[in-house]
């Protein structure tokens, strides 16, 4: 029988590892099993694993408060796992920085100061550019919260499918709950910014577009992204004015969109779309359908090869807590981590934003 009752977690996320003793493959294998991966490498490791989750699952139904705690630790590595990896999403959106809980996110603000060239007679003499820096904390740190309600009897019982489930959502959920933060961040920022490179109005125009992509394109190679409800608007930009004032689209560009519904370059730059899904427990203002995670009508222009002015702190790992939640009559799990968000207003200019006033942006 495998033993889960020694582990240590490493609460550290820098190593975006979970060390847990002496059996890690049995949590590998246990998460396999709930999300429908090949166990066949494991053979008979299954059984046995399986085995002992039914076992530590109806002793928790009974009441064991140790068997309640090996469960949610395993669980708590399950669902750290797929979130620390797809946090790598946001390394284009900004710079990511991972430190420990009694740490804190500082990073220096470079700024050169004087005439930085010139021309002299000769022997002249002229003034020299200074570099001047300071350091900045991150303090906007928030506590992202995801959870659900505990059944043990699905882990008694063996029903994988329900854990896998529950698991899935409580990832999406924070991640959502993250990339919320990152948009809103970089709205206020850019907007809020004394120079910008920023437009607004009641829906997506070609020049608006095309005036910041020319401010924006010195930084680097472009990358349009955007909610759907945005990149759609672009497919009516790309076709040309014919002498009897026809809009005609080049066979390419009809290719594009008869393959995606969407365009995939607007002149060189790639067109990505930012994935928004819907949040089935909460209607839109009109209350005739679900509302999204996030903003629809933001449009970012990210140059690429550049250091961006938006820093992404998060502090710690995953941290879990089991309870009885007295108003539900159940037992709950709560999943706690520590993000934070800075836009660098010195540099905001670097980052183009297009808003269509359309749509909210704050949606809590």
């Amino acid at each position: 029988m495998i033993d889960f009752k020694k582990f240590e977690l490493n609460a550290e996320i820098n190593s975006a590892m979970k060390n847990i003793y002496p059996k890690k493959e049995a949590v590998e294998i246990f998460s396999a099993i709930c999300n429908g991966k090949d166990i066949t490498k494991y053979g008979d490791k299954v059984d046995k694993v399986m085995a002992y989750m039914k076992h530590i699952g109806q002793k928790a139904v009974d009441g064991d408060v140790q068997a309640k705690a090996e469960i949610n630790a395993i669980r708590t590595m399950m669902i750290e796992a797929p979130l620390v990896k797809r946090l790598s999403l946001f390394d284009f959106m900004g710079e990511k920085i991972q430190v420990g809980y009694d740490e804190e996110v500082r990073y220096k603000v470079y700024q050169l100061q004087g005439k930085k060239s010139g021309e002299q007679a000769n022997s002249g003499s002229f003034p020299f550019a200074t570099a001047n820096w300071r350091t900045e904390v991150m303090t906007e740190f928030t506590t992202i919260t995801g959870g659900f309600v505990v059944d043990y009897r699905e882990v008694a019982t063996g029903n994988t499918d329900a854990i896998a489930v529950a698991n899935e959502q409580v990832v999406t959920d924070m991640l959502n709950q993250m990339f919320y933060k990152i948009m809103v961040a970089y709205h206020t920022g850019i907007k809020n910014a004394t120079i910008n490179n920023y437009s607004e109005g009641a829906g997506i125009t070609k020049i608006a577009l095309d005036n910041v992509l020319k401010k924006a394109r010195r930084f680097g190679n472009l990358t349009i992204t955007g909610d759907y409800s945005v990149i759609e608007q672009l497919s009516d930009f790309a076709g040309f004015t014919t002498t009897t004032n026809t809009v005609m689209f080049s066979e390419a560009v009809m290719e594009e969109i008869r393959k995606s519904g969407l365009l995939k370059f607007y002149k060189g730059f790639p067109v990505v779309e930012i994935p928004n899904t819907y949040n089935v427990t909460k209607f839109n203002n009109t209350k005739e359908f679900f509302e999204t995670y996030l903003p629809e009508g933001l449009l970012l222009i990210v140059p690429s090869g550049a250091t961006s002015p938006l820093k992404i702190g998060i502090k710690g790992g995953l941290t879990s807590m089991s309870g009885t939640d007295i108003s539900l009559r159940a037992e709950v799990t709560r999943f706690d981590m520590e993000f934070g968000t800075k836009l660098i207003k010195e540099q905001a200019y670097q980052i183009g934003l297009l808003s269509d006033t359309r749509y909210e942006v704050n949606k809590y």
